[in-house]
């Protein structure tokens, strides 16, 4: 099973990652011959407690990207019954490992605005589940295998 193992950060389990548009939009972008935006390089906080992965908007803007939807979340800040609501898109993602690289062609991530903590996103239970993630904080050190 092929893995990164990375340091942890000042600001937690960080993984470097690409976020481009999803496979079938590359498809429908390529068979109609428009340009396909190029995947945007992220840093993304590993979030055992975000169910889902979520994206800076500064981000999705770089890809063009349409919302698909939106999606009421609750947050540590929200009250009950006051959900939020969270933008949700259709994206790609491609965690780099220099013999083999995991990738989700299409995968549906809310629009959340997280550049101000010094990463692009969090990578949620929706990838992890797919995953064997280690968290060493005796060596300062996680895994994140695939």
């Amino acid at each position: 099973m092929p893995g990164v193992n990375v340091q942890i950060q000042a600001n937690g389990p960080i993984i470097t990652a690409q976020i481009g548009v999803s496979s079938p939009r590359r498809a429908a972008l390529t068979q109609s011959g428009a340009t396909v935006p190029p995947s945007v390089p992220c840093r993304l906080l590993v979030d055992t407690g975000a169910s889902c992965t979520c994206v800076d908007p500064t981000i999705i803007k770089q890809l063009g990207l349409s919302p698909s939807g939106s999606v009421p979340i609750h947050t540590p800040s929200t009250s009950p019954g006051n959900l939020h609501h969270c933008p949700q898109y259709d994206v790609s993602l491609i965690i780099v490992h220099p013999s083999l690289n995991r990738i989700f062609g299409a995968i549906p991530v809310l629009e959340s605005s997280l550049c101000h903590q010094g990463i692009d996103g969090l990578l949620g239970r929706d990838v992890l589940s797919k995953c064997l993630l280690v968290y060493n904080g005796e060596i300062g050190l996680f895994t994140l295998a695939f």
